[in-house]
């Protein structure tokens, strides 16, 4: 389960950005940018939704608040349909992706997967086990989502992955996915629950390597 800082100047986009992040994270709603700077070092959040408008909004002035900081947060831009015009000076900034306001709950999840597992990415790590893992029986998620996979790389490719640590011992055991699309184009193959549930078994032409496997074999 990821940490969500909701970033939006008026409270019923608020809510519904906090509830359609509720589904799978833990969440915490602020009103503008000077309040989600102050709440980075106890929340530590681990994505941050910033909401734009074609008159401003929060985003620009929470990527160089993050910036200043020196605090390596994934920012996913919420913008109205009129605001498209700010994508290149956002993305310019290090946004790390765009989500039109309002959206779907599959769509919401889908982009901050991709989010989440981009930074996992530059950053080396493994994403925390998440709340249904801890609470389901994997080999049950790993059938359901073999069943259910969209991405043709990803066939029949989930498994229960657990680490000999020594001593004995195991690592606790993941949903995993090694990835030969994500290895074939320099990245980790490795991805864990959420990105295979909401990206590789729900739509997988928001993950990198897919798209870039597109622009080349179809171009």
């Amino acid at each position: 389960m990821a940490r969500v800082l909701v970033v939006h100047a008026q409270s019923g986009p608020r809510s519904f950005l906090e509830g359609r992040s509720r589904r799978h994270h833990q969440v915490l709603g602020v009103a503008d940018a000077p309040a989600a700077i102050k709440a980075l070092p106890k929340f530590r959040p681990n994505l941050v939704l910033a909401h734009t408008t074609p008159k401003g909004g929060e985003a620009a002035a929470i990527l160089r608040g993050l910036k200043r900081e020196n605090a390596s947060v994934p920012v996913l831009i919420v913008a109205e349909p009129a605001a498209l015009s700010l994508q290149p000076a956002l993305m310019r900034l290090g946004a790390a992706g765009w989500l039109e306001y309002p959206m779907e709950q599959d769509a919401f999840d889908k982009a901050v997967a991709a989010a989440l597992q981009h930074t996992e990415d530059v950053q080396g790590r493994i994403p925390p086990i998440t709340e249904e893992e801890a609470s389901s029986n994997l080999s049950d998620l790993e059938r359901i989502l073999n069943k259910r996979m969209q991405c043709f790389a990803g066939k029949n490719q989930v498994y229960i992955q657990s680490f000999i640590l020594g001593g004995g011992k195991t690592s606790t055991p993941r949903v995993a996915l090694k990835c030969p699309l994500r290895k074939q184009f320099g990245q980790n193959p490795d991805v864990y629950y959420e990105f295979i549930r909401d990206v590789c078994c729900g739509d997988p032409t928001v993950c990198e390597a897919y798209q870039k496997f597109q622009k080349r074999y179809t171009a």
